[in-house]
């Protein structure tokens, strides 16, 4: 999940006292997005980070050395049975995200997961046949950005008409020689880059356009020899759109993740990435314009009480704890979560099978 050299441990982002009433946070795995999530919450009103559990000896002893008042634990388990936590963060690596969860859901705190929730849909099921009481949610931060959203309020309100079809892709310029360790195994990570970068653009589609019906896929292996390094994607919606996603962590100039959505509608086209959205209208509604309007995501994005890599972390973190202090269902539980790895399990299997393959969505 990152190297503890990816951000920079700044006593100001961590407590130096416990705060009376606020919910206590406790991180498992002191990664990138592990340090990145303790920070955020111990800074948001109603939240201060309690404890962080690094199963690596050298990290949690630089954790123990540059940050006071917090407990540093390697084993998550002790973590869990000492500390009472009202919220557990999980940023493993995903094979490790069910039995963690269902220890922390036993030990009666609310859950946030990094994606994907599980490393196969067989993992989800699991999960969801057991009841919990506690708020559950996965990080699919392109949920929180202020494109995806806008694209979306478009969509629903429909002055530019119904949806005929999509394509999509999203890239990053990660991949051009054989990688090492667990995100490689296909045993651990679950699969490449449909796993990885993929789920972000599945979790988009269900956000965007609701379920899917269909999926034929293919997929190759460029640079790595166990692992996908590129898939390509048919789909058909259960409301009858058709729409295209191509997945690849290996293509130059993307020195950043970019998802792509061109969507176009009886009256125009949407395009949206995570940095702008771009509309075009044929003609004038009601309260848009005939023509090209463009927004970037800094015209879009308030202010948020901590920005650390990007307000859509503090956003959903704030969610959470919105959910939790007002007993609403969270954007992403494992539920809604769970969907992304039933299509991507399909997708697989019409990538061996060359077939099309219908979802199946029930747990």
């Amino acid at each position: 999940m990152g190297k503890i050299m990816d951000i920079n441990l700044e006593k100001s982002s961590f407590p130096e006292k416990k705060i009376t009433g606020a919910l206590k946070v406790g991180v498992i795995g002191a990664g990138k997005m592990g340090l990145l999530h303790s920070g955020i919450f111990n800074n948001l009103n109603g939240s201060v980070l309690s404890a962080i559990s690094e199963k690596k000896k050298i990290i949690s002893e630089v954790i123990k050395q540059c940050v006071s008042g917090i407990e540093v634990y390697q084993n998550y388990q002790e973590m869990l049975e000492n500390e009472r936590l009202d919220i557990v963060v999980i940023t493993t690596p995903v094979f490790l995200h069910k039995k963690m969860i269902e220890d922390a859901l036993n030990h009666n705190a609310h859950v946030f997961v990094e994606k994907p929730l599980a490393i196969n849909g067989q993992e989800c099921r699991s999960l969801l046949s057991k009841s919990y009481k506690n708020k559950t949610m996965v990080g699919y931060c392109r949920r929180f950005m202020d494109t995806y959203k806008t694209a979306k309020k478009l969509i629903e309100e429909k002055e530019l008409g119904s949806i005929n079809d999509f394509t999509a892709h999203i890239f990053v310029a990660q991949v051009f020689r054989q990688g090492k360790g667990w995100f490689y195994d296909p045993e651990k990570s679950g699969g490449g880059v449909l796993m990885d970068l993929g789920s972000h653009a599945i979790d988009m589609i269900h956000y965007l356009f609701g379920g899917i019906k269909q999926v034929r896929a293919s997929g190759r292996s460029i640079y790595s020899k166990e692992v996908e390094d590129y898939v390509s994607v048919d789909l058909l919606m259960n409301s009858g759109v058709i729409g295209s996603l191509e997945v690849s962590w290996s293509v130059k100039d993307y020195r950043l993740p970019e998802l792509y959505i061109e969507i176009h509608l009886d009256y125009g086209k949407i395009i949206t990435t995570e940095k702008y959205i771009k509309f075009f209208l044929e003609k004038d509604t009601p309260s848009l314009k005939k023509g090209e309007t463009c927004y970037y995501k800094q015209h879009l994005t308030k202010d948020v009480p901590i920005n650390l890599a990007g307000p859509e972390y503090t956003l959903e973190d704030l969610h959470f704890l919105n959910c939790i202090n007002n007993n609403q269902k969270p954007l992403c539980d494992l539920h809604e979560a769970a969907k992304t790895n039933f299509v991507i399990d399909k997708i697989y299997s019409s990538i061996k099978t060359n077939a099309t393959e219908e979802i199946n969505y029930e747990i």
